[in-house]
């Protein structure tokens, strides 16, 4: 299940939009502040992020600032939602980077719609961007021929270790959910969360010396250690 944190101080609201999207399979947080969606972000992540502009505490404007100066956030889906939306609302959120905006109350159906559209969207722009070759710190990975390197060694992956491999080395120091790491690995099954600790063993196997780069986050799931140095499609 997608994640999705609803950042909405009016509970009736929130608990109603919550109740739309858990029947669509979602899984639903809700933050009755800017403040507590910002906490819950940096605890751990989502899939989107649905955001009320009125906030009993920082404005909305602050809230999207803030996510999107964060290197665990910048990419985050954001849907801004405001009962009274004029131009000048519309204008400020989309340059601040959301992705859509609707007008509250919303329409039930047209935002388990547009919640949909949104992440197909952003689905679709992750796939058309991966680069065949990603380098984190001392380890290559090659997606295409599903090889990595780590220094001078060569480790032969097999295609789930590197779609596995990949997804955490998109975003090194991300911290990815074993439910996430699931739709994306195996997103035609459904599948119990363990799997993704089985592979995530075989991997640090196969890493050795070098599995401290692969790190378990207690009661979270798991990250790859390091940043990102380069990205890009090799000649030819």
């Amino acid at each position: 299940m997608e994640s999705i944190l609803v950042a909405e101080p009016d509970a009736s609201a929130a608990r109603a939009m919550a109740r739309a999207l858990t029947a669509e399979r979602f899984e639903v947080q809700i933050a009755e502040t800017g403040a507590a969606a910002l906490a819950q972000l940096g605890r751990e992540p989502r899939g989107l992020l649905l955001l009320s502009l009125e906030q009993p505490d920082l404005r909305g404007a602050e809230v999207l600032r803030r996510v999107r100066r964060s290197q665990a956030t910048r990419s985050l889906p954001v849907i801004a939602l405001s009962t009274d939306p004029d131009e000048v609302d519309r204008v400020l959120a989309f340059e601040l980077g959301v992705d859509d905006f609707v007008s509250k109350p919303p329409s039930m159906r047209e935002l388990v719609l547009r919640v949909k559209a949104v992440l197909r969207r952003v689905r679709g722009k992750r796939r058309a961007a991966r680069p065949s070759v990603v380098r984190v710190g001392d380890l290559t990975l090659l997606l295409k021929s599903r090889e990595c390197q780590v220094r001078d060694r060569k480790l032969h992956l097999t295609r789930v270790e590197s779609r596995l491999l990949g997804e955490l080395a998109e975003r090194p120091g991300r911290v990815w959910r074993r439910e996430e790491l699931l739709r994306r690995v195996w997103p035609e099954v459904e599948l119990d969360p363990r799997t993704v600790d089985t592979h995530v063993r075989r991997l640090r196997e196969k890493l050795g010396e070098d599995s401290h780069l692969l790190e378990t986050v207690r009661g979270v799931g798991y990250r790859l250690r390091g940043e990102q140095s380069s990205a890009q499609t090799p000649p030819g």
